[in-house]
């Protein structure tokens, strides 16, 4: 049974017709909450404004442009809005899209913004088939956001999450990025069959929060100032990786400080420092996991401690490990043989 109230609203609901070239701030303005706004083929000057209980619908992005005037956002949303097919462009220092309340909807849609493409900070965005480009592709201060089909790149960031939950799938992030192609502040993110590609000076950079991520390809980070990009940094974070490929990494494949890992059934590609570096009492399960490339292949120092079940090191040298530190590497499939850092038979 359908209520009074929607079926009022399913009823007393319009849809307004707006070809390019017709004034857009005019349509808007004659819009109700339930109506939809039907907008033509070729280039809508004049932004969307604050959108709540509508749905802009365009022929298709890259095919219906809307170009917000200078100095103003594309949209805003802080009630609940619908975007389908079509193109938002801001300028300098504004945004594409900000999601500020409610539940925002967006289906084949490009977002482009000087500052950002989508700025998240509050209510739920979810989405399939989105393009995203600015300084930030996405930068998410709070909310739900729950994006698959996505392709990102960013001067700073192609996603930046600092609060909230995150859960981004089959994306393409592409550098190169001032900070990482994708990059965690806090709050925990949903990473999923995705690339991330030439990110700056990490391919995914976390600093806080938690990650849970599997088939992840992550590759090439560049070289900043004569040093090499990591492909996954890690400084008080969590993360759980799981069959993920990193590969073309700058310096370390992971490195992680006074974090918390667990890698199963990672295969890494050593850069210039190595394949797995683990400092500052970081605590790290390395499962089924494979370094190549240069070594060392596994470094536990400062305390770190970590344990490891059919990790295969086929680098020289494969390990080293600083134990007068406290630093520990657990062989838990050594089956009874002399671990590191073990005193030799005898003494």
């Amino acid at each position: 049974m359908i209520g009074a109230a929607v079926l009022l609203a399913l009823l007393s609901s319009a849809e307004l017709q707006v070809p390019a070239g017709a004034p857009l701030p005019e349509a808007i303005s004659r819009a109700s909450p339930g109506d939809t706004l039907r907008l033509g083929p070729g280039e809508h000057r004049g932004g969307l404004g604050r959108l709540a209980g509508l749905t802009v619908i365009g022929a298709g992005a890259g095919v219906t442009f809307v170009l917000a005037p200078p100095g103003e956002d594309g949209a805003s949303v802080d009630g609940d809005a619908t975007l389908r097919g079509l193109s938002l462009i801001a300028g300098p220092a504004r945004s594409a899209l900000k999601a500020l309340g409610g539940t925002v909807q967006l289906i084949d849609v490009a977002l482009v913004g000087g500052a950002s493409g989508l700025f998240v900070d509050g209510g739920r965005v979810t989405g399939r088939g989105i393009w995203l480009q600015g300084d930030f592709g996405l930068l998410q201060r709070s909310g739900t956001v729950s994006l698959t089909g996505v392709t990102a790149t960013g001067r700073h960031a192609g996603i930046a999450l600092l609060s909230g939950e995150l859960d981004l799938s089959r994306a393409a992030v592409t550098g190169p990025s001032s900070e990482a192609a994708v990059t965690i502040g806090g709050g925990t993110a949903h990473l999923a069959e995705s690339v991330y590609r030439a990110g700056g000076p990490s391919g995914l950079a976390v600093a806080g929060g938690r990650v849970i991520a599997h088939d992840l390809t992550i590759s090439g980070p560049r070289e900043q100032n004569g040093v090499g990009g990591d492909c996954l940094l890690v400084l008080r974070g969590s993360v759980e990786l799981s069959w993920s490929e990193l590969t073309g990494c700058g310096g370390a494949a992971v490195e992680a400080a006074r974090s918390e890992l667990v890698l199963d059934g990672v295969d890494a590609g050593g850069g210039a420092a190595g394949g797995f570096i683990f400092t500052d009492r970081t605590r790290a399960e390395l499962k089924a996991t494979l370094v190549t490339g240069r070594g060392p292949g596994l470094v536990a120092a400062q305390g770190a401690l970590v344990r490891t079940w059919q990790a295969r090191t086929w680098t020289d040298p494969a390990l080293w490990v600083d134990c007068g530190s406290g630093a520990r590497v657990e062989q838990l499939d050594a089956h009874g043989a002399r671990q590191p850092c073990d005193p030799p038979a005898g003494k």
